[in-house]
């Protein structure tokens, strides 16, 4: 019987988890299993932070598998996993180094492989405990009941770390692919329920690269108003890579659809800022080199979008001067098209919100922060902290004082707080143009 070595996104073994050994350093956890044929036989899933897992692949326990397991890896523990139930229906029997059996378990999954329901026994068959998760299709544990023999029922409340991520697979939705043959999602940037961004992984001939992918639920693909945003493309701007449905389809009527961007070079102006802000005149040369791509996308007849600190990419020179990189534009396009009702999530699907679907608001924001480090509208003891704009916290949006360089100071603050809702463009990109030459020329 021939001999071969597969790899999977979890142990649980599941058809749409295995992807190819060229992107598993890639991924957050992965298993790489021996295949007899068709026949899973052991394997070996991996996290990046260190954890691993020896499994066995069968329904019995025998002294056998024990000899076999105790020459191959030695007196390290391990499982051994049935999958005859299918898997939604897992059985494991946790063994000690020394090969005996110290526990059984058998897990639930629900549709999106979260789980439901765990039930421990010990080895002579005897009921320990059960517990039943709830859970979302955004990949978290939101609460969840345990219930022991002779004892009163425990209840949790978030936040709950997910209890099995050795046979939960990628949380939702990592895993699927845009389209069928297209790029896959490996893992997750931030995410809820209706939208997220992810690392992904993409195939340019023979070569595997990894990209951005952003989703959304829609009703129709995207509207068409969005279509000229999401193909636009110009100097400056990152690459498509692939736009399409998220794959396995999802039930219900709105399904996911998503782009796949290649991620300019350099880092995200949002991770170059967290260490330090940029220098007037560097932050200058970005901003200016934006407005040119955001101009080029008006004459076009949209708006540029996406001018937000995490989508904005920077790259340093010799003389630790920051120039931009590329930009990242289409994914929040998508988050855009989010079907009606959701346009507006609670909380957003990234860390504080920075977008605004008017350009010049976007860029006098993407300014104050990587002048100050800071947001307009966020107190500084409450920028850091944030995770998520939620509802309740929405209030607490206030015009907050400049403390960057002078010279642009009253700029940004007549864009953000007195021009109105819809601030004109062309005019503040060419009072950025003056200042840069102003600055240069004392200089």
């Amino acid at each position: 019987m021939t001999t071969t070595v597969r790899f999977f996104t979890s142990a649980a073994l599941r058809p749409y988890e295995e992807v190819t050994g060229e992107i598993i350093h890639w991924l957050p956890r992965w298993a790489t299993v021996e295949f007899e044929g068709s026949r899973p036989v052991t394997g070996v899933w991996h996290s990046v932070r260190g954890r691993r897992r020896i499994c066995w692949y069968t329904a019995e326990h025998t002294a056998a598998l024990v000899g076999e397991h105790l020459e191959r890896y030695g007196d390290e523990p391990f499982w051994i996993v049935d999958l005859s139930d299918g898997h939604a229906r897992v059985r494991v029997i946790e063994c000690g180094g020394d090969g005996r059996p110290q526990a059984s378990r058998v897990w639930e999954f629900d549709d999106w492989n979260m789980p439901t329901r765990e039930e421990e026994h010990s080895p002579d068959g005897a009921s320990r405990l059960i517990r039943t998760y709830k859970c979302v299709m955004s990949g978290v544990v939101v609460g969840a009941t345990e219930r022991r023999p002779g004892r009163t029922d425990i209840k949790f409340e978030r936040p709950i770390s997910y209890p099995i991520p050795e046979l939960g697979g990628e949380p939702f939705p990592c895993g699927r692919t845009i389209t069928a043959t297209g790029a896959r999602l490996i893992a997750s940037i931030a995410q809820n329920s209706f939208q997220g961004r992810f690392y992904a992984a993409y195939r340019e001939a023979s070569t595997w690269k990894r990209g951005i992918a952003t989703i959304s639920t829609s009703r129709y693909c995207w509207p068409d108003e969005i279509d000229p945003i999401v193909n636009f493309n110009a100097e400056d701007l990152a690459p498509l890579v692939q736009t399409g449905e998220l794959q396995p389809r999802w039930r219900g009527n709105y399904p996911f659809f998503g782009v796949v961007e290649v991620p300019p070079e350099g880092r995200s102006m949002d991770e170059v800022v967290a260490e330090s802000p940029l220098p007037l005149d560097d932050a200058l040369s970005v901003a200016i080199r934006v407005a040119a791509v955001a101009q080029r996308a008006h004459a076009a007849g949209h708006e540029l979008g996406g001018i937000r600190p995490e989508l904005v990419y920077v790259r340093g020179d010799t003389n630790s001067r920051w120039s931009l990189s590329g930009i990242m534009h289409r994914g929040q396009a998508v988050i855009d098209a989010t079907h009606c009702g959701e346009g507006i999530c609670v909380p957003p699907v990234f860390p504080f919100d920075f977008s605004s679907r008017n350009d010049a608001h976007g860029l006098a924001q993407l300014l104050w922060y990587a002048l100050t480090g800071g947001h307009p509208h966020v107190a500084p003891e409450d920028f850091r902290q944030r995770q998520a704009w939620r509802d309740h916290e929405c209030g607490k949006a206030r015009r907050q004082p400049w403390t960057g360089p002078a010279a642009i100071g009253r700029l940004l603050e007549s864009v953000l707080f007195e021009s109105g809702s819809l601030p004109r463009f062309e005019p503040f990109a060419a009072e950025l143009v003056q200042l840069q030459a102003a600055i240069s020329e004392k200089a």
